[in-house]
């Protein structure tokens, strides 16, 4: 993998977790203010979801096994959409 690749990837990274740790702080009722939209969860939980799929196809990218990376068998991942990140971004590493 590409340096450049692997630089923007990471990036993109901490600025899912920025918006997670931002959207954790609204569950709690004393930092709402006024109520929170479904929205803001909605926008919560697609965050998690994104970061949890980036991270498992970044790490696959760079040879670790599913096994090394987490060991969730209650809540498989999409495994489609891993496969399209990381065709993604073999793609724009050719492409460089």
């Amino acid at each position: 993998m590409k340096h450049e690749l692997k630089i923007t990837i990471k990036e993109s990274q901490k600025e899912l977790a920025r918006k997670i740790r931002n959207g954790k702080t609204l569950r709690k009722p004393a930092n709402r203010g006024e109520e929170t939209s479904l929205d803001d969860w909605y926008k919560l939980e697609r965050n998690q979801y994104e970061y949890r799929h980036r991270h498992i196809a970044y790490c696959e990218l760079r040879g670790r096994t599913r096994e090394q990376i987490e060991n969730k068998t209650n809540n498989p991942p999409n495994n489609n959409y891993i496969d399209k990140l990381k065709e993604e971004w073999s793609h724009e590493e050719q492409a460089a």
